[in-house]
C-alpha cells in the first residue's frame, strides 16, 4: 500500500451519538489503521485535518530499566 493514493472523496458529516463524524474507512485503510488502533489528530496552520496513525512501543518488562528511565525523566524535569 505503500505509494498508493486514494482519488478525493467528498464526505458528509454525521451524528454518530451525540458526536459529529466523518465515515473514512478507504482513507484508513491505506494508512493501515485497523479497528482499535490508536490515531493522532491534529489541524494545521491551513486549517486542514491531518490524521496520522500512532505506531506504540513496547518497552520490556524489566522493574531496572524502567527505574532508570524514571531517573532520567525526574532529572531532565528537575532542569
Amino acid at each position: 500500500m505503500k505509494g498508493e493514493v486514494n482519488q478525493l472523496q467528498e464526505r458528509k458529516v454525521i451524528k454518530i451519538g451525540t458526536s459529529l463524524g466523518v465515515s473514512i474507512t478507504e482513507q484508513l485503510k491505506l494508512i493501515g489503521a485497523e479497528y482499535g488502533d490508536a490515531l493522532s489528530v491534529e489541524v494545521n496552520e491551513n486549517k486542514e485535518i491531518v490524521i496520522k496513525k500512532l505506531h506504540k512501543i513496547e518497552l520490556p518488562d524489566d522493574p531496572k530499566l524502567l527505574a532508570e528511565i524514571q531517573k532520567m525523566i525526574e532529572r531532565h524535569n528537575s532542569k
